[in-house]
Parts: C-alpha cells; sequence; structure tokens
C-alpha cells in the first residue's frame, strides 16, 4: 500500500451518501494487542459532538428524563444544550448539523467520570442504547467526512491512555473497531469493508 487509492463501498446502509469512499490509507494503522474502545476516556468529546437535527429533537423531546441523570454541576438547562446555529452538511442524513455545547470537562453531556449522560438515560430508563445518543457518538472513532470513510480524531491514534498506534501492532482498525464499523455500515457493508481490507494488504 505505498500509494494512495480511494474505494467506492456499495454495500453499506447510509442510503443519503452517494458514493461512500474508503481509502487504503485508513486501513494502515496497527494497534497493540491490548487494545480496546472499552478503555475510550471520553477525550473525544472534549470539543463537543455533530449531531443531526433529528437528533437534537428527539434529545430535547427527552429532556426531563435526562436532566434526573445528570449530576449537579452539569447544565440543566435544556435551551443551551446545543449550537443556535446549523450548518450544511451533506455527511448526516437531513444534510445539516448542530453542535453540542460544551462546559468545563467537554460536552454538555460529559458527567465528571467522562461517561455519557445520554447512555446512561438510556439504560437506566430500559430504553434503546441508540435512543438519544447522536449517531457519530457511536461510530467513534469512525467517522464520514466528505463522502469518505476515516478515522476522525488525529488524536485518537497518538494517545497512550486509550489506543495508539505502533509499528509492530498486532491489531488492525478492522479489529479495533469492529462494533463501531458494522454500526455504521450494516452487516453487508461491514463484510464489503472486511473483504477491501484483505483484498490491498
Amino acid at each position: 500500500m505505498s500509494t494512495n487509492h480511494k474505494y467506492t463501498l456499495t454495500q453499506h446502509r447510509l442510503s443519503h451518501i452517494k458514493p461512500l469512499t474508503v481509502s487504503n490509507d485508513f486501513f494502515r494503522p496497527l494497534f497493540a494487542g491490548s487494545c480496546s474502545m472499552m478503555n475510550c476516556n471520553g477525550r473525544c468529546c472534549k470539543d463537543g459532538v455533530w449531531a443531526d437535527p433529528t437528533e437534537r429533537d428527539r434529545i430535547l423531546g427527552h429532556a426531563e428524563m435526562i436532566k434526573k441523570y445528570m449530576e449537579q454541576h452539569q447544565e440543566h438547562n435544556h435551551a443551551t444544550w446545543f449550537d443556535a446555529e446549523e450548518v450544511e452538511d451533506p455527511d448526516f442524513p437531513s444534510g445539516k448539523a448542530i453542535g453540542t455545547q460544551t462546559r468545563g470537562n467537554g460536552c454538555v453531556f460529559l458527567n465528571s467520570n467522562g461517561h455519557c449522560v445520554l447512555q446512561i438515560t438510556a439504560t437506566e430508563e430500559g430504553i434503546s442504547k441508540f435512543a438519544l445518543k447522536p449517531f457519530f457518538c457511536f461510530a467513534f472513532p469512525v467517522a464520514i467526512e466528505f463522502g469518505e470513510l476515516v478515522l476522525d480524531d488525529p488524536d485518537f491514534t497518538y494517545r497512550t491512555q486509550c489506543c495508539a498506534t505502533i509499528e509492530q501492532g498486532k491489531q488492525t482498525v478492522m479489529d479495533v473497531c469492529t462494533e463501531e464499523l458494522e454500526f455504521v455500515l450494516g452487516a453487508e457493508g461491514f463484510s464489503e469493508l472486511k473483504n477491501l481490507s484483505e483484498s490491498i494488504k
């Protein structure tokens, strides 16, 4: 893989993105055998996150429920949970995106332990874990930028407290981010991506 090349994915579930591409750079990082997304420390939320406006509306529709699980220091005024302006972004189903506000330790939904209160709420209330948390929060560090599948956080591969790339790594991004990639692409899309990764080794 000495040169960079982009491939088109056709089996994914993201019908609003045509075409969805991935470059062979995506497959290059190697990680330690101990690396796992279960070790995430929530630093990805330090600058807030992007959500589709429909996701914002769903969250605000459950505002009183969410507030029950917020810590005292967290922002309880739901009118200030999101930015005032939406931005155009074709990577989102509606073609628009809205950012969450940030406070002292990051995203307004992040508690002092680095845990997302939206996910806590869903768990405690016995509803689907996908009911409140935005799509790209579940997907992290997998992201889509201008119709291309990428690793979102440039910091991600250098954070020793999470997962850092190493020269003689035992795991690929396909190993480390299996759950996230299946979530983003669906079963058929993940299978296509896996076959592609194996074909360009």
